[in-house]
């Protein structure tokens, strides 16, 4: 039976519809029916809210900033600032939390874990669309495009964004910006490509995470000045970058202004550098999909390359299956540009740990990983898969790819008739690797102070080498027969091995406030009391009791973690968290200054900061004694047994203290405020505040981005509200701006004059404003560019094109680059 592309014997344009056309692409058809179930079978609990992604970021980062954003937007609001993290941690200024991204729409059309977990389901099948999109604009048939689109959204680097909200968007829309680059043909079609790629480069970045982009930059390039030479390839990549900030203005604008008074902008990235590099035995991951565990579990089955590397990487596999391995390989010295691009990916994911200081300096602290460069990997090989099996196809076909040449011109049918014995090869090497593993496991787990994972991980390993070798040797059969999609379906059993990067959770659990939360008090989204557990801070407070998350799984984990009032899910139920880790490094420097140095401090010290913060309960995995702490509640939490405290006297949303205490600078104020016996009443502030300890302090109003204060006193002094010292806000009194400086050294105090005031305390949004009209009339200028630049109906009906009658849309790439007058890519 014919599949795929396979020739079918028809003349030129026969079949092109009806029968003919369904006989000729049944094959191809079928493949993608059999992706997309596959896409349905993972994502359908996810949309319809019953399970929820949960590893890493996605339950410790996005969830506590998309509740407070879906709860904000709600009441149609952005705000700049949001109190439930860290006293006022920045919000429409953290890319991670896409503030002005349009797919927030969702949670305003649909129920909170539809629309959180359907961000991730979407973008995933938006990248294998765009990707097989790129591919069709570099010339490649229907199956080869869509083995780069399945490779691409089913490899483990795509996986591995399926836990960060904001660079699954980035991935998903980049092959897109990079297909504007390559549009070719006449000005008409290339000023339309840049426009809408230039749209897709701003959806990118309001999608979020900069880096990720800025990275992007360098494939955009080499495939524009690939496909349309130095200049012109120079030109169009700047204006679809220039396009891409305007469009993103609103998030652009919103960075900036916080940015340069933030942690990660003063100080910079001072961790993880080396943390997050590639160890080169990862390059294992090339040919096996999880050589070292499941990323995802605990015990014998999970990750164990912890023992030589300091984490799991920030991407949790390299594998992007063997069959576009291969075809990949094959296609290397016709695309070298592409090889050397993903190659340098991988490289640089290795080696810029060496010289970490360097790459910190060179950056500004604003680079933090140096494995993000494999995403010149991730995007490189995918197209190199589909442009090996495209050049496969077409050879044939009887198009003839310049090295199946024979001398004079002329094809040589013995060359093509040649079978793919480097897949042989490779196949049965993999097969005979299995036997060996087979054959040591039970020596090595004899030997093994932990049998049960040399077992395990001994039958992982064979699987992979087994179905590895099976799955090379049934594509070189499907090779020499030109069947694509056989390819296709090969290649996504081999993606099918990834399944572990899929974990879910089940929402029923995050779903219900649990019994602790219930115990301090649940609240509308923000106005609840304040909680602090010892475990949630990186580094935590102390170490997690003997047997915690030995044998489990991460899921158990994290169900466990609901029921000690982490972030996820308590945010929904109203529970704050005014001491939260600065993940994005984008809090002021001096919050993250007191979350440091109180980690460091013994429990009299850390109980006055909780006070001062305004942390009314405290989890913790121990019994703590110490005054101002009062046991409310022991449980057994999984078989983990958990403390819950109350703390006494912590501090209200604003006050009038008692007594100001001037200190020299910001370390020798931490010292002051560890040490004081109420860090309510007294307040540890600059040396030039005076202050008149009779007044008094009255909360009208307190959102996110304004405060309304009436404050009475009789020779004025420091109003103190607990928000972070921000420079963003602006404190009035009727038409008097009054001044602001840091209390208890990360607080906002705001010195009063004498008498009565209405105080108010907000953050403009003049300059997001501005930004969201500049991208409103970038998009209107988009479309209007589409509209004029569109194509014009022909004018007489075109000849058909043999190409078509094949199944390619542009032949060989080289007969399409002397068409379009482009040089080699």
């Amino acid at each position: 039976m014919k599949t795929g592309e396979e020739a079918d014997g028809k003349t030129p344009g026969e079949g092109r519809s009806g029968e003919g056309a369904w006989r000729r692409h049944r094959g191809l058809v079928l493949a993608g029916l059999a992706i997309l179930a596959a896409w349905l079978w993972v994502t359908l609990p996810l949309a319809l809210g019953q399970e929820s992604l949960f590893f890493r970021d996605v339950l410790d980062n996005h969830f506590a900033l998309k509740t407070f954003g879906a709860s904000e937007l709600a009441r149609g609001e952005i705000p700049a600032v949001n109190p439930t993290l860290g006293v006022g941690q920045p919000f429409r200024g953290n890319p991670s939390a896409l503030a002005f991204y349009p797919g927030n729409v969702l949670y305003l059309l649909l129920p909170f874990w539809s629309a959180f977990n359907l961000h991730f389901a979407l973008h995933w099948l938006l990248a294998l669309g765009t990707m097989a999109f790129l591919a069709r604009r570099l010339g490649m048939g229907p199956a080869a495009a869509l083995m780069a689109g399945l490779t691409y959204a089913g490899s483990g680097w795509f996986l591995s964004t399926l836990t960060f909200y904001n660079v699954v968007g980035v991935a998903a829309w980049w092959p897109l910006v990079m297909a504007g680059a390559v549009a070719g043909g006449g000005r008409r079609r290339r000023l339309r490509g840049v426009t809408l790629a230039g749209a897709a480069c701003g959806m990118a970045l309001l999608a979020g995470e900069p880096m990720t982009a800025a990275l992007g930059l360098v494939p955009l390039l080499v495939l524009a000045v690939g496909r349309n030479g130095f200049l012109r390839g120079l030109t169009d990549a700047f204006a679809i970058g220039a396009v891409g900030l305007a469009v993103a203005a609103p998030q652009v604008v919103a960075t900036a202004r916080i940015l340069g008074h933030s942690f990660r902008g003063t100080v910079g990235a001072v961790e993880n550098v080396t943390k997050f590099s590639l160890p080169a035995v990862r390059f294992a991951e090339l040919v096996v999909p999880l050589p070292f565990g499941w990323p995802m579990d605990l015990g014998p089955e999970g990750w164990w390359l912890w023992r030589t590397a300091p984490d799991t990487g920030f991407f949790l596999s390299l594998y992007a299956g063997i069959i576009a391995l291969w075809l990949a390989l094959r296609a290397v010295r016709r695309r070298p540009a592409w090889a050397v691009l993903g190659a340098a990916g991988l490289a640089g994911a290795v080696v810029l740990a060496v010289a970490p200081g360097a790459l910190l300096r060179a950056t500004g602290g604003l680079f933090r990983y140096p494995e993000k460069l494999l995403f010149w990997y991730a995007l490189a090989l995918p197209l190199l898969a589909g442009q090996g099996l495209h050049s496969a196809l077409a050879a044939g076909r009887g198009a003839t790819p310049p090295e199946a040449s024979a001398p004079g011109g002329q094809r040589s049918p013995r060359r093509l008739a040649k079978p793919p014995w480097g897949a042989v090869v490779a196949g049965g090497l993999l097969v005979a690797a299995a036997v060996t593993a087979a054959m040591l496991t039970p020596r090595m787990a004899d030997a093994a102070a932990d049998p049960a994972l040399i077992a395990t991980q001994g039958i992982h390993l064979m699987t992979y080498l087994t179905l590895g070798g099976v799955l090379l040797l049934a594509g070189a059969a499907a090779l020499r027969r030109r069947a694509g999609a056989v390819l296709l379906v090969l290649q996504l059993l081999a993606l099918v091995q990834l399944f572990p990067l899929l974990r879910t959770i089940p929402t029923a659990p995050l779903s219900t406030p649990p019994a602790w939360a219930e115990l301090v008090g649940t609240a509308p989204v923000g106005e609840g009391p304040g909680v602090f557990n010892t475990l949630a801070p990186s580094p935590s407070w102390e170490e997690p009791p003997p047997g915690v998350d030995r044998d489990a799984s991460r899921a158990d984990r994290d169900l466990r973690h609901a029921l000690d009032l982490y972030p996820a899910p308590s945010l929904a139920f109203g529970l704050t968290y005014p001491m939260a880790s600065n993940i994005e490094g984008l809090a002021p420097s001096l919050y993250s200054l007191a979350m440091i140095q109180t980690q460091a401090q013994g429990w009299a010290g850390r109980t006055s900061w909780l006070r001062a913060m305004g942390i009314d309960a405290l989890v913790t995995y121990r019994p703590v004694r110490q005054a101002g702490l009062r046991l409310r509640q022991r449980a057994v939490h999984r078989g983990v047994p958990a403390y819950l405290y109350a703390v006494d006297g912590s501090a209200p949303d604003a006050w009038w203290p008692r007594r100001v205490e001037p200190a020299s600078g910001p370390r020798a104020a931490f010292g002051q405020v560890a040490a004081l016996a109420d860090p309510v009443a007294t307040v540890v502030v600059p040396p030039d505040v005076e202050h008149d300890p009779r007044g008094s302090v009255r909360v009208d109003l307190m959102r996110p981005d304004r405060m309304e204060l009436e404050v009475s006193s009789v020779a004025g002094g420091l109003l103190v509200v607990r928000r972070s010292f921000n420079l963003l806000y602006e404190a009035r009194s009727g038409d008097d701006v009054l001044e602001t400086v840091p209390a208890n050294v990360t607080l906002l105090g705001v010195e009063v004059p004498p008498g009565e005031h209405r105080v108010v305390i907000e953050v403009g949004d003049g300059p997001e404003t501005a930004g969201l009209a500049l991208s409103l009339l970038t998009l209107l200028g988009i479309a209007g560019v589409a509209w004029v630049a569109r194509p014009r109906s022909p004018q007489a009906t075109p000849a058909p094109d043999p190409a078509e009658a094949t199944g390619d849309d542009g032949g060989d790439d080289a007969e399409d680059r002397a068409r379009d007058g482009s040089p080699a890519a």
